[in-house]
């Protein structure tokens, strides 16, 4: 059994249906327990609001819970999903079970699962991280991006499609998904690829080993490509390609309750029966 949880931090999304009466459960639940909690509505939350917490519990979609990342990998603080969201696949606890799944939580009764990064950077830039994938697209609606991909100092290909999506085994439900990428474990230690309607019938998903470096240039003569990480945009100006890619030897911590299934959530949530 692992310590019990004693300082909380709480971060509500309140344009999720439902979330003022589940924060106020979730608050009644810390009071009886006699923990000590902290909440904010702010979206943003304020700076290192993770500081000295031993949780943090996300009320939201996983959209909330991905807008914990660098405060969540910073202070090495655990962040346990509650789903309000329409997928939820980060969610790991469950709105209808909460009466009976946080006290034991709260007691020490959980894991902590560490789930891979994508990193990346543009040339001359510093490390930033992604949980779900980073997304490489052309610059104008309707018009098809040019990209060239380079394992390593090996060419993989080069592809005309809308964009591409690189997702960790952790976004392969998201976006990778919707693309018609593969499924993948959370705990695979690779990086998936998927062009985005490829005006290629032969294009095809492909996995990278963890060893893998790789880089991503759009064509000069071509519209610029926007970057997306983790559905915002993910540099705060025009990237500078080439983009390097890579898995990043930091991970992010995940809670779970003891019973906690992955394939029981692709069960619920893609009705596999």
């Amino acid at each position: 059994m692992n310590r019990p949880l004693c300082n909380i931090a709480i971060v509500v999304n309140l344009t999720k249906a439902g979330s003022r009466e589940l924060t106020d459960s979730l608050v009644q639940i810390c009071q009886d327990s006699g923990v000590n909690y902290k909440l904010t509505e702010e979206f943003p939350y304020p700076a290192n609001f993770l500081d000295g917490m031993d949780v943090c519990f996300s009320v939201g979609g996983d959209g909330t819970l991905l807008s914990l990342l660098d405060e969540s990998i910073s202070h090495g603080v655990p962040v346990a999903g509650i789903g309000l969201g329409k997928l939820g696949f980060l969610a790991t606890l469950s709105p209808e079970n909460l009466q009976d799944s946080l006290p034991a939580l709260l007691r020490g009764d959980y894991r902590v699962c560490r789930r891979s990064l994508i990193g990346y950077r543009e040339e001359g830039g510093g490390e930033r991280l992604a949980l779900n994938d980073l997304i490489v697209k052309s610059g104008v609606n309707g018009r098809i991006g040019q990209f060239s991909v380079v394992c390593g100092k090996e060419k993989v290909a080069d592809f005309g499609s809308d964009g591409i999506v690189f997702s960790t085994p952790t976004g392969s439900t998201a976006y990778n998904l919707a693309a018609g990428g593969p499924i993948t474990h959370p705990q695979a230690d690779v990086i998936l690829m998927t062009p985005i309607s490829s005006h290629s019938l032969t294009s095809r998903p492909l996995v990278f080993p963890s060893n893998c470096t790789l880089q991503v240039t759009g064509r000069k003569d071509d519209c610029s490509p926007v970057v997306f990480a983790d559905g915002a945009e993910a540099f705060p100006h025009p990237p500078i390609f080439p983009l390097e890619l890579f898995v990043s030897t930091k991970t992010f911590p995940l809670m779970e309750t003891l019973d906690h299934s992955y394939f029981r959530v692709l069960r619920n949530k893609l009705k596999w029966g």
